[in-house]
């Protein structure tokens, strides 16, 4: 499932332009996978997956972030790390992933791209908060 990082990485770029900028996800969604040369079919079929969920979900998942956020809210935090938990979340709560611990280590490695430690070490412990409460809420439920 090596593709699946190559995903995350055009979903997030996606994401963080959108958020930017404020154009049409979908054009932009062409404009990355063009630049990035994206061929792979499952690797565009998953980030494509990611895209839609994340959009789909987006006030859920703003709301989830912001009540972990502890005193602030989401348009305080910067575009990557913002865009990154919004991934994050998105993968690891709507879509359900397999593979909890390669998402976050492919979010942490997006956000060490962009930014620095203090942004790293934030966006870790905020995903890892909501994927504990989520984790803990479905085992209160069996």
């Amino acid at each position: 499932m090596r593709y699946r990082k190559s995903s995350r990485d055009t979903a997030f770029l996606v994401l963080y332009r959108w958020d930017l900028r404020g154009d049409d996800p979908n054009e932009i969604f062409k404009e990355v996978v063009e630049e990035k040369g994206l061929k792979n079919k499952r690797a565009y079929d998953y980030a494509r997956k990611l895209l839609e969920t994340t959009l789909q979900y987006i006030g859920d998942i703003d709301n989830i972030i912001e009540e972990n956020l502890k005193g602030w809210n989401i348009d305080r935090l910067g575009y990557v790390e913002r865009n990154a938990l919004r991934l994050g979340v998105a993968e690891l709560l709507f879509l359900k992933t397999q593979e909890p611990g390669r998402v976050f280590i492919d979010i942490i490695d997006i956000v060490k791209k962009f930014t620095d430690e203090k942004a790293v070490k934030f966006v870790n412990g905020v995903l890892s908060a909501i994927y504990k409460k989520t984790i803990s809420v479905l085992k209160e439920r069996k």
